[in-house]
């Protein structure tokens, strides 16, 4: 058969329809009984096909490719169509974005109604859906869940992130995505990330992610490791939510940021003239929560909170890291300028140890402020030293005393580094 050749069925019924257009096809048909017509066995495209369905719902699925093959079952209703060389999809849903796919080779289940109920594509395949692209070597399409399953070194990026795993799950109702196994997605810099904690892209590896395209959330479980620059941060899980530029870690929070350089190392009365700025020391911290607001450049930590560095160490039930955007010399990266716990502080720096309700810590001028319940300040050499307030300077172990009837200045020892 030659010309505008179509093959067409309409469900009564239900309101299904399809067609398979071409120049150019073959019919094979099995040899009927005798007084009995001969059944449509096979049809076979010469040259490039489509087939088209529309369903009640006015949603709209097209199938073309280089050569089409539609295998007929019992009463002559199709049940597979197989296609070969460039073949190239299309799903149109209401109120979606239209999905496109293309592959080397492909094939649809196809229901007695005229309809499909499941597409498969292999070899190459690029899919396509709003600004959100996806390539794997094999894809697999189920109309009932209205899924699109992408199998085989996936990979799918929009405008801002890029995220590879061995399977990826699109929901195309619900703009949902769900990735599987060994995954690892990168947010690049800008303004559309979620944090911006370095000027380098941030990366994150985790066993699972669950993302949904509409609200922008991400949430990576199990073994959940995120980098930017300098900074990294693993946890039981990581949340990121886009509108908000929030970021959540649960669970085991552990994490590594810089502090920013100090200015004069001893700011106390003591250090007048000391040396200049010292490269950023790494802060290592833990906890069992972990929540940052890039807009405010500030980390909220709580559940059993330790910050330590090389030199000190600050433990208590809430803690808030305040960050600090630094220039290119550092590579951009956020530091921590400041340091807040609250409801029951310990301080310790090298054998000394002070408590309070409330402890501060400044990175300009290393200092150490403790005030409220008593604040206490244990040097094993000096004994115990207490105050309304009390402010020690790390770098010449000079310590102010607020008693609230005036402040004293103790000069200790300094301590070698």
């Amino acid at each position: 058969m030659r010309g505008n050749v179509v093959l067409q069925t309409q469900d009564a019924r239900t309101g299904n329809s399809r067609n398979l257009r071409t120049n150019a096809m073959q019919l094979a048909f099995q040899e009927g009984l005798e007084g009995k017509a001969s059944q449509l066995q096979h049809a076979e495209t010469l040259e490039h096909g489509v087939t088209e369905w529309v369903d009640a719902s006015g949603a709209h699925s097209k199938l073309s490719a280089d050569k089409l093959g539609m295998e007929f079952g019992n009463a002559a209703k199709a049940k597979l169509l197989t296609a070969m060389g460039s073949v190239q999809t299309e799903r149109e849903l209401k109120g979606r974005p239209t999905q496109t796919a293309s592959g080397a080779k492909g094939s649809a289940a196809l229901e007695p109604s005229g309809g499909w109920s499941q597409m498969n594509l292999q070899g190459n395949v690029h899919l396509k859906e709003g600004d959100r692209t996806g390539e794997a070597q094999q894809a697999v399409f189920t109309k009932a869940a209205q899924t699109a399953v992408l199998t085989g070194q996936a990979v799918v990026r929009d405008a801002s992130s890029e995220t590879r795993a061995p399977k990826i799950t699109f929901h195309q109702a619900t703009g949902d995505v769900e990735a599987e196994g060994s995954v690892r997605s990168t947010e690049f810099s800008g303004q559309t990330g979620t944090m911006h904690l370095s000027s380098v892209p941030a990366n994150i590896t985790s066993d699972h992610l669950q993302a949904n395209s509409k609200t922008g959330r991400a949430l990576y479980t199990g073994h959940a490791r995120l980098w930017q620059g300098p900074s990294v941060l693993e946890a039981d899980s990581v949340e990121l939510l886009k509108g908000t530029r929030v970021m959540n870690a649960v669970g085991n929070v552990r994490g590594v940021f810089q502090e920013a350089a100090t200015g004069s190392p001893g700011a106390g009365p003591a250090a007048a003239g000391s040396a200049a700025k010292k490269p950023p020391a790494l802060w290592h911290v833990f906890c069992g929560t972990l929540t940052y607001w890039d807009a405010e450049s500030r980390a909220h930590l709580e559940h059993n909170v330790v910050v330590q560095s090389d030199d000190q160490r600050m433990r208590g039930p809430l803690l808030d890291l305040f960050f600090t955007h630094t220039d290119g010399a550092t590579g951009g990266a956020s530091q921590i300028s400041r340091a807040v716990g609250t409801g029951g502080v310990i301080v310790e720096q090298e054998g000394r140890r002070g408590t309070a309700d409330k402890g501060v810590y400044t990175a300009e001028d290393q200092k150490f402020v403790l005030s409220g319940g008593n604040p206490t300040l244990f040097d094993p050499e000096q004994g115990i030293t207490k105050g309304r307030e009390l402010t020690f300077f790390l770098a010449d172990d000079t310590i102010i005393v607020d008693s609230g009837n005036g402040s004293r200045v103790l000069t200790k020892h300094r301590v070698q580094r």
